[in-house]
């Protein structure tokens, strides 16, 4: 073999050595180069997966929950309007901010269902306000996250015991069944409230009615004599006056009045009935009025006195009619006899009995049966003379 075969031979040989070392390196950075894609399609998978659902930011909170935090994938769907499933290929996380709107949708779901359930169902008005579920310390509604710790609350919420609250006694109780008890108890049904203006004290149906009285506004008028009224039922009444329809008759005899209670107070002057009783001495009488003009004698202070004259009074009406009458010369009382006027009625009646001899009546007012009468009597006179 010739020196100049083996020169060849050997440089054949370099040659399939070098092509094998590239080949192997140029397979070697394919298969590195290949790693690396996998890597980075991995990494960016996991950064996919890793984003909100809602809005793409980075997301760590899981929608399908953990240990840590519930499941909230079923008011995901509710309150997003999305369909979610847990093997789909979509994010399965949420941000602390979409996180945190949608637990106060939640909250307020919950709020607004319990309020609707207590609106219908009248028996549990007097309970307490709904509690928010979220923490009382966040005053803006939301919750805050933690960056370090992203699945627990900062301030975790301490559950506050129920309480069961009775509005019109103020009273607070602990369980149902006290509370129910209470509020069929005759410490609740017959409470009482005061008036923090004029010190009176009223059942829990006649406070606010009372409270009205207070009031500077007057929307009832009279249409008869414009007299105005705060409240309707006082307006009615008033009205009901001027009209001389008497619907409650007695039974045994001409009596005729405008109202059902004034026929049962008329009935008692058949059946000698005097429920009021004085409790200073043995008086009794027919109804409460009388009963609290009684009590007054027994007053040893008269509130109300004349500057004038320095004259002492019971009652504020007492001393109004004493300077109308008095002072001022007004006399409303006319004698329809005579013509004469009197600024007190009890004036007049006197002036009757002695001047035109009238027959004595019953103490207290002439019914209004008798004083229509009377004045449907002139109204015939009058008309007769003028013919």
């Amino acid at each position: 073999m010739g020196p100049l075969l083996i020169f060849k031979m050997l440089h054949c040989k370099q040659i399939s050595t070098r092509r094998g070392k590239k080949r192997s390196t140029n397979i070697k950075a394919v298969d590195d180069s290949s790693s690396d894609a996998d890597d980075k399609n991995e990494t960016k998978v996991e950064e996919e997966t890793r984003s909100c659902r809602v809005c793409m930011n980075e997301g760590n909170i899981p929608i399908f929950g953990n240990n840590l935090v519930e499941d909230v994938s079923e008011s995901l769907r509710d309150f997003g309007g999305i369909e979610l499933e847990d093997k789909d290929a979509y994010p399965k996380y949420l941000c602390s901010s979409c996180y945190t709107q949608l637990l106060n949708a939640i909250s307020f779901r919950k709020t607004a269902q319990k309020t609707d359930q207590l609106l219908r169902n009248p028996e549990e008005e007097t309970i307490d306000p709904i509690e928010p579920s979220l923490d009382d310390d966040n005053t803006n509604g939301s919750v805050e996250m933690d960056d370090d710790e992203p699945y627990e609350y900062k301030n975790k919420k301490v559950k506050k015991e129920r309480k069961w609250r009775c509005k019109r006694c103020d009273l607070d109780f602990k369980g149902f069944e006290d509370y129910q008890a209470h509020r069929l108890s005759d410490e609740h049904e017959n409470f009482r409230q005061t008036c923090p203006i004029c010190n009176k004290s009223f059942m829990h149906s006649s406070f606010r009615n009372h409270m009205k009285l207070h009031g500077q506004e007057k929307p009832y008028m009279c249409d008869f004599c414009g007299k105005k009224f705060r409240m309707q039922g006082q307006f009615s009444r008033h009205r009901a006056t001027h009209i001389d329809d008497l619907p409650f008759q007695c039974s045994l005899c001409p009596y005729r009045g405008r109202f059902n209670e004034c026929l049962k107070m008329h009935m008692r002057t058949h059946t000698g009935e005097k429920p009021y009783q004085c409790a200073e001495c043995p008086a009794r009488f027919v109804n409460k009025g009388n009963l609290t003009r009684h009590i007054l004698i027994h007053k040893e202070e008269r509130d109300f006195k004349c500057d004038v004259c320095d004259r002492g009074f019971y009652t504020k009406r007492e001393f109004e009619l004493h300077l109308k009458v008095d002072h001022t010369g007004v006399k409303d009382h006319v004698c329809h006899l005579c013509g004469k006027a009197f600024g007190y009625r009890r004036q007049m009646l006197k002036h009757q009995l002695k001047v035109h001899k009238r027959e004595k009546l019953r103490g207290g007012r002439v019914p209004v049966y008798l004083t229509l009468e009377s004045e449907r009597r002139r109204r015939e006179m009058a008309e007769n003379q003028m013919l």
